[in-house]
């Protein structure tokens, strides 16, 4: 009874659907995705590597089998115990301090009081265009990255409520999904670019072989061509459904972050209005690595649209959700 009490269980409801959200299984459900994730990726390169091995009529299958776990094993160590560090630094974030950012540290310790979870180390990106992400593998090891433009922007309700939506990516592990699911796109790009170039080095080799060859080569040339098929479209599709997975997931993330922002301020109105500023703001453009887009509040290579632009501008390949749906159900909560 002790240990269930000590895990109450805290729900958000979904205002599209009516249905309410409970926090600690959508967390379990974001770990167990993970490893599940990990595990899925080891089999896909693997795979991969022994369609190679046939296709480029390779005796030693073993070797790009080995090759391609290896990588699909460091894809996921480096976005577990290194993810944070490397998405700092993509976005050219430093470490913020209490001398310098005392209004914003003394915000985020109290959102983190609200969300109950420990204080996440604090970085500043030196750019007018207001925005924010969090990164870490989970509440213990994170940290929240917030422009200055965003903390010249917002009141105090404001950049709680922004400050809490980053919080709730690292409290559901969302954090931890997106990255190995970011690692597991790199890893299959990664190995598809490998494939090319031992391709056509493969492609010189036998065609010096033919000019000596026999009639094995004719008898295997049927199932190299067989797998080679196999081996384009998995070169071809696996980055691509990866990518669309991806997306899917970010948008709807975005969704219950800020369900949950709105649960931990009790202040749906404060993360409306922040967004609805992030919405109108015209200045300067943020220009930060494709690969750490996905995790900002706003998309920042988005370019500003109309009102009609802005309801249209829901698709497969977008990371984020609309602004004015995302405004519209908080709204509504």
């Amino acid at each position: 009874m002790a240990k269930t009490a000590s895990r109450r269980a805290d729900f958000v409801t979904d205002v599209t659907t009516g249905k309410r959200i409970n926090l600690l299984d959508w967390q379990a459900a974001n770990v167990r995705y993970s490893l599940l994730l990990a595990a899925f990726m080891v089999l896909l390169l693997a795979a991969i590597g022994y369609t190679a091995a046939v296709a480029l009529g390779e005796g030693a299958a073993w070797m790009y089998v080995s090759v391609a776990i290896l990588l699909a094993l460091g894809q996921n160590a480096a976005a577990y115990w290194f993810g944070d560090q490397l998405a700092l630094r993509a976005a050219g974030a430093r470490e913020a301090t209490k001398d310098e950012h005392r209004y914003l540290v003394n915000v985020t310790e109290a959102v983190a009081i609200g969300a109950g979870v420990p204080v996440p180390k604090l970085y500043v990106i030196d750019s007018a265009a207001p925005n924010a992400f969090a990164t870490g593998r989970n509440p213990e090891h994170s940290a929240v990255a917030v422009t200055t433009g965003l903390i010249d922007l917002l009141d105090r309700q404001e950049l709680e409520g922004v400050i809490a939506h980053e919080m709730s990516h690292i409290k559901n592990y969302d954090v931890l999904l997106m990255s190995l699911l970011a690692a597991t796109l790199g890893a299959i790009v990664v190995l598809r670019d490998l494939m090319l170039r031992w391709y056509g080095f493969g492609r010189r080799r036998s065609s010096r072989s033919r000019s000596s060859g026999s009639g094995d080569n004719r008898s295997g040339g049927k199932a190299q061509a067989i797998a080679m098929v196999i081996l384009v479209v998995l070169l071809v599709l696996a980055p691509l459904l990866g990518l669309l997975v991806r997306f899917a997931v970010s948008r709807r993330r975005e969704f219950l972050a800020d369900a949950t922002a709105a649960y931990i301020t009790r202040n749906p109105d404060g993360l409306a209005s922040a967004l609805a500023k992030l919405r109108d703001y015209q200045g300067e453009h943020l220009d930060v690595s494709e690969g750490v887009r996905h995790m900002f509040i706003s998309d920042p290579s988005k370019p500003k649209a109309s009102n009609k632009k802005r309801k249209q501008s829901t698709s497969w390949f977008a990371t984020h959700p609309p602004l004015e749906e995302r405004i519209s159900r908080l709204e509504r909560m």
